[in-house]
């Protein structure tokens, strides 16, 4: 088993956090630093193949005892913790296998009292890196543990053309039209369907989802990364998670974004503190996980 010098733990049933994940570790290996993700997301192996990254799947039903079995198994020089400073399954409530980071995004209020609620919960963490604007509760806490905060000047993305992959040949055929109006959605049918109602103010709506077929007569794709597509849509209509608005942080003028409710993920409020970027974020996240591991 190769042992990686940095092992990124990205839980979560879709694609957001290993979205995330992939993009810092590509980042990494430019800096000649291996890296390995490990999720629970059943998107784990065609990701892997598609990226020629190792990227280690885990069964949601055994995540939490078979995670730390595999951390204890590679030992990591350095773990980063995306999102969930203990876990999501609370993993890691009895301490890191290794010096770990808290990669921190815009959590709701309670979310931010429900995961920080243990008094301890910073200790074996050498840092945060707020991966955006956070919530005030988050700030607090963030303050009252005495962490040292590197604080990225744009959004951790997934830059478009670094994974290059073959675009449906109707898909492309919409997008030279000109008047593709393309939503990008990895939610709930219902959800995509609404943002295809409001794209269709904006152009021809066309919809990317990991969930099949044409949703509310348009026509649909499974095409990943969709920020490859972005940049060639007459507008493009999502829900306000973090990667979407990462995505389209330099194209605000043809984006709409909408809100949608999630446990943890506080979209209302990402959307309403939403600035333009002065650069994309994700090389600055790979160069403080690299200063912390060789701290």
């Amino acid at each position: 088993m190769n042992r990686p010098a940095v092992l990124y733990c990205a839980p979560g049933s879709g694609l957001g956090h290993l979205n995330r994940a992939l993009a810092v570790c590509l980042e990494l290996r430019a800096l000649d630093i291996a890296a390995q993700i490990v999720t629970n997301s059943p998107f784990a192996m065609a990701l892997a193949r598609l990226a020629r990254f190792p990227v280690v799947g885990i069964q949601s039903q055994t995540w939490q005892a078979d995670v730390q079995a595999f951390a204890g198994a590679v030992r990591p020089d350095l773990l980063v913790c995306d999102t969930f400073p203990r876990g999501m399954r609370g993993e890691w409530a009895q301490g890191f296998p290794a010096p770990a980071l808290y990669l921190a995004r815009r959590l709701k209020a309670d979310s931010v009292s429900l995961l920080l609620r243990d008094p301890g919960w910073q200790e074996g963490l050498l840092q945060v890196i707020a991966a955006e604007d956070l919530a005030d509760e988050h700030e607090a806490a963030l303050a009252v543990s005495g962490l040292p905060v590197v604080r990225l000047p744009g959004r951790i993305r997934l830059r478009p053309g670094l994974l290059p992959a073959q675009i449906p040949a109707e898909l492309e055929r919409l997008l030279e039209g000109g008047r593709c109006s393309l939503v990008v959605h990895g939610g709930p049918v219902e959800e995509a369907a609404e943002l295809i109602r409001r794209a269709a103010a904006h152009g021809d709506p066309a919809v990317v989802t990991p969930w099949g077929n044409g949703i509310a007569g348009a026509p649909g794709f499974e095409y990943y990364p969709a920020g490859n597509l972005m940049e060639r849509a007459a507008h493009v209509v999502t829900g306000a998670g973090y990667n979407a608005m990462a995505d389209m942080m330099f194209q605000r003028d043809r984006h709409t974004a909408v809100a949608f409710p999630r446990r943890f993920d506080d979209q209302a409020a990402r959307l309403a503190a939403w600035q333009p970027a002065g650069r994309d974020g994700t090389r600055d996240a790979a160069l403080a996980i690299a200063a912390a591991l060789h701290r």
